[in-house]
């Protein structure tokens, strides 16, 4: 554990001297401040926002730049290394690959952990200044589970990391898993849904993973002034799209989305699909990292 704490602590300090981490504060912070004073530009008022509708107008950018944040973090952790030569070297000194990849993997979640918390603390305090709104429970749920998300992508990234044999390759695949996870597979869910002509499981997929979400939004936003309740679903539809469990975009959408969708979330399928997404992306990059000659 000494070994795995020394490799993450290292990763994280290498991110920082380097400016990533600030760099990431600054823009976290910078994204969650002028969401909260321009999500309702839409429905023409501009101003701070209080936490839930902060919240609504957030997760657009949320579900994607956390993605991209932990894809961009994990994506070189190995094949850096390698391409540097310092691989062999890190190996010679006693750690086995396990142990170098398993702190390699914490010193990137690291480096995620940080920046996002930061940039929810200090937005968040402002919003509370600005606004005296108490009510910061949607706000928290999205902090949490977008942090999971990020440490869940990093996953990804490593593992990306570990199979491509140069940096470049492995930025080409990080982006290329980043578009899959953010708009290929809802599209292509979508249609194949919409082809068995299941019209009411299409209509609730079709809120789910809009891309930009730019009419529900305005809807919800509009419902604070007219105090009319977003549109309701069956519990029972919602079992018809139970293969959001294996994306964890969508995983994030529907978490932060449940009042709106008015479905049951299953907490223990909530809690196993993100699990699966941080844990066997580490596995298999442990097989394959154990397996290759260097």
């Amino acid at each position: 554990m000494n070994t795995i704490r020394v490799i993450a602590l290292k990763e994280f300090r290498d991110r920082l001297r380097s400016g990533w981490v600030m760099a990431c504060i600054v823009t976290w912070l910078a994204v969650i401040s002028l969401t909260s004073l321009f999500g309702l530009i839409q429905i023409g008022h501009i101003g701070v926002q209080g936490y839930e509708r902060t919240t609504m107008s957030l997760l657009n950018l949320a579900q994607y730049l956390v993605p991209l944040l932990g894809l961009l973090v994990g994506h070189d952790l190995i094949v850096r290394e390698r391409e540097d030569r310092t691989l062999n070297l890190a190996l010679a000194s006693g750690t086995t690959r396990s142990q170098l990849l398993v702190g390699k993997f914490l010193g990137g979640s690291l480096t995620i952990l940080v920046p996002v918390l930061v940039g929810f603390l200090i937005a968040g305090s402002l919003i509370a200044a600005a606004t005296r709104d108490a009510a910061v429970a949607p706000f928290l749920k999205l902090a949490i589970s977008g942090l999971v998300l990020g440490i869940a992508f990093n996953g990804v990234g490593l593992l990306l990391s570990t199979i491509a044999r140069s940096r470049v390759q492995a930025l080409v695949c990080a982006l290329l898993a980043w578009g899959a996870a953010v708009f290929a597979f809802d599209l292509v869910a979508l249609g194949v849904i919409v082809s068995t002509k299941a019209v009411q499981a299409s209509q609730e997929i079709d809120l789910v993973c809009d891309a930009t979400h730019v009419n529900a939004q305005a809807d919800i936003h509009a419902s604070f002034e007219t105090d009319s309740a977003a549109p309701k679903h069956s519990a029972s539809s919602a079992r018809t799209f139970a293969w959001l469990w294996f994306n964890p975009v969508d995983v994030f959408r529907v978490v932060n989305l449940a009042s709106v969708l008015s479905a049951p979330l299953p907490m223990s399928a909530v809690f196993g699909s993100l699990l699966a997404w941080i844990l066997l992306p580490l596995s298999a990059a442990v097989w394959r990292l154990e397996r290759i000659d260097l």
